[in-house]
């Protein structure tokens, strides 16, 4: 009986060695450290999988590790446990869809959004789709060196947009130019380009406020961005490790909202403070604006992951109440 005991005894001090010395999860993400805004969310997702009790400890690895359009196969094949990313960074992004939805986190999920967008990821992707993160509410904004003309437009402006942008540069009669976000100041300062379009988030961090003085209202959009888990290393979950990451997963998505809307309000401060005035759209040429960047999203999704795919989501979305 006394080496029965010493057994177990002698085997639950062994497993939960094994628990202390397993080896963290491994998260792979699209930004580098010093983009504040954009790496904080992989920061709460960490903090909120402790908190929530998942008994997971996670490692944050960025483009460093692997450049960030390379980085859905590796996770796919289970190099990495989780992805942070945008959609239109890789192929079949079907949940760019989200970024022309209010970003209503609760309603996108219990509409069946969610799930409708996590099933194509588990086939398509062998990922689990765990959460659409949005950095706040205030989305895309564009910024010039000159405001906006008499008529509201920027025609005949050259402004940097990368592809979602496009239609809305068009829309006003500007020339969409694509070069690399570390090229935007200097071309900025150098009048190479007249304006860019990016997220409201970034403007500051970016320092393209001393080069273009003028930023439009209202925003437009959102820049939604997600979490996944290799599929295989979702399954091997336990049933309470897999709620936990829900939990942790959920409450990331409204963390950032909170803490996005709380560092713009900020940042709009600091940016007034150093003469950077607001030129707004007319009502016309908002809704050119909207029209255009809203229809663009909902093309870039039937190209890309299939018109049947593209009606049936934005069906759903519709019938929620989550679009323009």
């Amino acid at each position: 009986m006394r080496q029965t005991a010493l057994a177990a005894v002698t085997l639950a001090i062994a497993w939960a060695a094994g628990l202390a010395q397993a080896e963290p999860m491994r998260m792979i993400q699209s930004w580098a450290e010093t983009n504040t805004s954009a790496y904080m969310p992989a920061l709460e997702f960490k903090r909120n999988l402790e908190a929530a009790g998942s008994g997971i400890e996670l490692e944050i690895l960025g483009p460093e590790t692997v450049a960030a359009y390379e980085q859905l196969t590796p996770t796919q094949e289970g190099l990495f446990d989780f992805i942070y990313t945008y959609p239109t960074y890789h192929s079949k992004a079907l949940n760019i869809a989200t970024s022309a939805m209010r970003p209503d986190m609760a309603l996108i999920r219990s509409s069946g959004v969610f799930d409708f967008m996590d099933q194509y990821f588990q086939k398509e992707h062998n990922l689990k789709l765990l959460a659409n993160i949005a950095i706040g509410t205030s989305g895309f904004h564009c910024y010039l060196r000159e405001p906006l003309s008499g008529a509201s437009d920027w025609a005949g402006r050259k402004i940097r947009g990368v592809s979602n942008y496009v239609p809305v540069i068009e829309a006003l009669g500007g020339v969409a130019v694509s070069t690399d976000m570390g090229e935007v100041y200097s071309g900025l300062e150098r009048g190479v380009v007249d304006g860019a379009c990016a997220p409201q988030s970034v403007f500051r961090a970016t320092r393209h406020y001393e080069v273009a003085k003028y930023r439009t209202e209202p925003t437009f959009g959102q820049m939604v961005s997600y979490i996944a888990m290799n599929l295989d290393a979702w399954n091997a979950l336990s049933d309470d490790q897999k709620a936990a990451v829900e939990q942790a997963a959920i409450q990331t998505e409204a963390d950032t909202i909170r803490i996005g809307n709380a560092t713009a309000s900020a940042d709009l401060e600091a940016l007034a403070a150093e003469g950077v005035e607001v030129t707004r759209f007319s009502d016309e040429a908002y809704g050119k604006v909207t029209a255009a960047y809203d229809a663009g999203i909902w093309a870039f999704v039937s190209d890309c992951c299939g018109t049947e795919n593209s009606d049936a989501l934005r069906k759903l979305a519709q019938d929620a109440g989550l679009l323009n």
